[in-house]
C-alpha cells in the first residue's frame, strides 16, 4: 500500500516548491531521489541533485531565493551593473546555477556575452549570448588569459575556494575589467531563515519523533509535535509531518519504516545544503579575511552591504576593478 501523500514545503534553499512524498510528482517537477545522496566533500552531487531534481524547471527566476522586496533590489543592482559595461563586453559568471544573472544582464543589454560556470550539472538555458558550462570549477576556469571584460556572481563565489578562484580571476580578467559579487551576509534574512529552517528540520527528524511514529504511539507523536511547535512556531513542516504520521499510524511497522525513510531521503538534501549556506555566509569579521586573496590581484576592491528598502541586509557587495 502506498503511503498518503504529504506536501513538503522547502524554503529557502528550495525556493518554496512543493515536493510530494508517496505520490507522483506534479507536472514540471522531477521526482524525489530514490537512493541516499553521496555527500561528497565538494557538494557537487548535492547541488546537482538540487538543480536536477528539486528546482522549479519552468521558473528559473525562482531558483535563487531573495525574500521580500530584496528581489527588486537585486534585479536593479544587476541592471545598473549592465549599464556600466563596455559594448559587447564578455562576462564570466561564477557559480551561475541556471544562469539567472546572465539572463538579467542580457535582458538589459543584448550586446553582452555571458559565460556561466558551475560545479554542478546545472540546466542549460536557451538564452541568446548566454553559454553555461556545467561541471566546471571556478577554481580552474577553461578560458584563456585576459578573456573577460567583467566578472559577476550571485551567491556563488563564496562556496568555492577563494584563494584559487582569485588567482583564476586575475588570470582571465582583462586589466581594467569590472567585477561585482553578491555574497551571503550572515545577518541577512536569507541566513536567518536558513539557519532556523535547518535546525527545525534536524529536530523534526530527531530520534524522539521517529521512535514515537515507528512504535505507533499517537500520544508520543502529539507530545513531540507540541514541543517542536513551541521551538519553531513558524515552521509549517511540524504540522505537515506530524499529521502525515498520524494518518499513517495504522500501517504496519515495516510500512511506517518505509514512510520515514522516504521522508528522510526527501529532506536530507536541503538539510545538507542549508549547512553549506551557513558555512558560506560571511560576518563582518569573516568577510574582511575572505577578501584578502582578492586584494593582491585587483587594482581596486570595495565592499558594501546591499540592503532592502527597509534597511535589512541582503548581501555583501564585493566589487572593484582588475
Amino acid at each position: 500500500m502506498k503511503p498518503d501523500r504529504i506536501h513538503v514545503f522547502l524554503p529557502p534553499i528550495m525556493s518554496g516548491r512543493q515536493l510530494v512524498i508517496g505520490a507522483s510528482p506534479a507536472p514540471g517537477l522531477s521526482p524525489a531521489p530514490t537512493k541516499p545522496l553521496q555527500h561528497d566533500a565538494t557538494g557537487q552531487g548535492l547541488w546537482t541533485t538540487f538543480w536536477q531534481d528539486f528546482a522549479l524547471e519552468n521558473e528559473p527566476q525562482e531558483r535563487c531565493y531573495v525574500p521580500g522586496d530584496g528581489r527588486v533590489v537585486v534585479d536593479h543592482h544587476w541592471e545598473n551593473f549592465a549599464d556600466c559595461l563596455p559594448h559587447a563586453a564578455r562576462i564570466v559568471d561564477l557559480g551561475c546555477g541556471a544562469g539567472i544573472v546572465g539572463s538579467m544582464l542580457l535582458s538589459r543589454r543584448n550586446d553582452l556575452r555571458v559565460a556561466g560556470v558551475d560545479w554542478a550539472n546545472v540546466p542549460i538555458m536557451n538564452v541568446a549570448n548566454l553559454t553555461i558550462y556545467p561541471r566546471v570549477s571556478m577554481e580552474a576556469l577553461p578560458f584563456g588569459d585576459a578573456s573577460f571584460d567583467a566578472a559577476v556572481s550571485l551567491f556563488g563565489i563564496e562556496y568555492g575556494n577563494i584563494e584559487k578562484t582569485a588567482r583564476e580571476l586575475e588570470r582571465v580578467l582583462k586589466v581594467g575589467a569590472r567585477f561585482s559579487f553578491l555574497v551571503h551576509h550572515r545577518e541577512s534574512e536569507i541566513l536567518c531563515e536558513g539557519c532556523a529552517r535547518r535546525r527545525a528540520l534536524r529536530d523534526l527528524m530527531s530520534g524522539k519523533l521517529k521512535a514515537a511514529f515507528l512504535a505507533g504511539n499517537l500520544t508520543g507523536i502529539g507530545q513531540q509535535r507540541q514541543s517542536l511547535k513551541t521551538q519553531f512556531p513558524q515552521e509549517p513542516m511540524v504540522n505537515l509531518v506530524s499529521d502525515h504520521f498520524v494518518r499513517s499510524i495504522s500501517r504496519t511497522r515495516a510500512e511506517r519504516q518505509a514512510i520515514w525513510q522516504e521522508l528522510a531521503l526527501a529532506l536530507d538534501p536541503e538539510i545538507a545544503l542549508l549547512g553549506k549556506l551557513e558555512r558560506a555566509a560571511k560576518s563582518v569579521v569573516e568577510v574582511a579575511a575572505w577578501l584578502t586573496p582578492l586584494l593582491s590581484g585587483m587594482s581596486l576592491v570595495s565592499v558594501s552591504v546591499l540592503r532592502r528598502r527597509s534597511g535589512e541586509a541582503i548581501a555583501w557587495h564585493v566589487h572593484g576593478i582588475r
